[in-house]
C-alpha cells in the first residue's frame, strides 16, 4: 500500500469533486455511496487510506464521497469504514443490500485476526446501512468515545429493528489492517 502526501493525492485524482466526491462519466452508477471514516491523530493512515480507497471505489464505478468530516448529500447507502481497515479484493462491492431487512458487514476476515472471524456477533471495521436503515436504528451511537463497543451496540439496535447483518464470503471479504497501538486518551470504553 502506497502512502502519498495529500497534495500528491489531489494531483493523482484530479477528477474528484470538492469533498472527495466522484461519479463515473462513462456509465450510470448503481448507487450513491457515502464512506464515513472516523479519524483522529493518524495522518499517515489517512493518506494511505485515501490513496488506495479512491482507486478501489473508482474501479466499481460508484457515485461516492468519502467523509472525514460530515457534509450533506442525498446518499442511498452509508458505509462506516475504520481508518485502519482497507479491503484487499476488488470484487468486494461497497454497496448496501437491496433487501431492507439486511445491513451489510464487509470486514469479517481481517489480517489482524489471521483472517478468522473475531466472534460471531462482530460487526466492526466496515459496515453498510441504507439511510432508511440508519433511521430505523436511530443512527450510530455517540455514547462511545473510548476504544470499542460502538459496533456491538449498533448490532444490538439492528436486531431490535428486526434486521440483521449479511456477510460476504471469505475470499472476497478480506481486509488489511494498519498495525498501531491504542491512542493515548482513547482508552477502552468502560
Amino acid at each position: 500500500m502506497r502512502s502519498l502526501k495529500l497534495e500528491e493525492i489531489e494531483e493523482e485524482y484530479k477528477d474528484l469533486w470538492p469533498g472527495g466526491h466522484w461519479r463515473p462519466k462513462e456509465c450510470k452508477y448503481r448507487q450513491k455511496v457515502a464512506i464515513v471514516v472516523p479519524y483522529r491523530n493518524r495522518e499517515p493512515h489517512l493518506r494511505t487510506f485515501l490513496h488506495n480507497i479512491h482507486r478501489f471505489l473508482q474501479k466499481q464505478q460508484l457515485d461516492y464521497a468519502i467523509f472525514v468530516a460530515l457534509r450533506v448529500y442525498p446518499f442511498d447507502c452509508i458505509v462506516f469504514n475504520d481508518i485502519d481497515t482497507y479491503p484487499e479484493n476488488d470484487n468486494l462491492l461497497y454497496r448496501c443490500s437491496t433487501d431492507p431487512k439486511y445491513t451489510r458487514h464487509f470486514s469479517v476476515y481481517m489480517e489482524r485476526t489471521g483472517y478468522k472471524e473475531l466472534y460471531p456477533e462482530f460487526v466492526g471495521g466496515v459496515l453498510a446501512l441504507t439511510v432508511e436503515q440508519l433511521r430505523k436504528v436511530n443512527g450510530y451511537s455517540n455514547d462511545f468515545w473510548g476504544w470499542g463497543q460502538e459496533d456491538d451496540d449498533l448490532n444490538k439496535r439492528v436486531k431490535l429493528a428486526n434486521m440483521s447483518f449479511i456477510r460476504s464470503k471469505t475470499e472476497i471479504s478480506r481486509f488489511k489492517n494498519f498495525i498501531h497501538k491504542r491512542d493515548r486518551g482513547n482508552e477502552p470504553h468502560p
